[in-house]
Formats: structure tokens, sequence, C-alpha cells
């Protein structure tokens, strides 16, 4: 058995992965189901489409809807990048219940650890 990494599926990932954008791609051969990379949460400002997501909304100006800081734009980014391992391993288990995850390294085979 090679070694092991694990997974924090968060809430704030499972509301993510629930808005995400999803559509055909046919510019491949046999096309495929992608999110739009572009709007992948159907807006183009994707940090404040995860903002109001993740239910943080209020911390942005109610005029502008813009401002975020540093550290929260950082997060964002990291939340957003995080969605790949969140997504493989929602479809692994076929579960989107937050928890710890663990699967041995350079596979998908993600199971919940009690």
């Amino acid at each position: 058995m090679g070694d092991m990494i694990e997974f924090e599926l968060t809430e704030e990932h499972v509301k993510l992965l629930r808005r995400m954008f999803v559509e055909w791609d046919s510019q491949c051969y046999f096309g495929a189901p992608c999110i739009d990379m572009k709007r992948p949460y159907g807006n183009k400002d994707v940090l404040n489409d995860i903002a109001e997501i993740v239910g943080e909304k209020d911390r942005l100006c109610p005029h502008c809807g813009e401002s975020l800081n540093e550290q929260d734009a950082k997060r964002y980014e990291e939340l957003h990048k995080e969605t790949e391992t969140a997504l493989q391993v929602v479809l692994a288990t076929g579960s989107f219940e937050p928890g710890k995850y663990r699967a041995e390294e350079y596979t998908r085979d993600w199971v919940k650890v009690e």
C-alpha cells in the first residue's frame, strides 16, 4: 500500500459544487461534461460568487459588491482550487457528506474516515 492522502470535505466545498455550472464540451474526441472555466458558478466574477455562495456576501461593499480584502480573496481562491479534490471525493463516494476522506496517493479510491 502506498502513501495515503487526506482531504477535509467542508460544507463550503459542497455549496460550491452544487452551484457549479456544468455544460457539454464537444471540442474533445467524444465530448464530455465540464465545468465552465470562465463562469464556474454562473458569473465571471468568481471570487464574489464564492463569497455569496458560502454566505459571506455581507463582507463586501453593499453598493458595489467589491472590496474583498486580500486574506478573503486568497481563502476563496484556495477554496475554489480545492473543488477539484472535492469533486473527486463526491464522485468516488457518491456522497456530499462533509468530513475527512482518505485515499491512496495517485488513486481516486476516496473513503470516509470515521
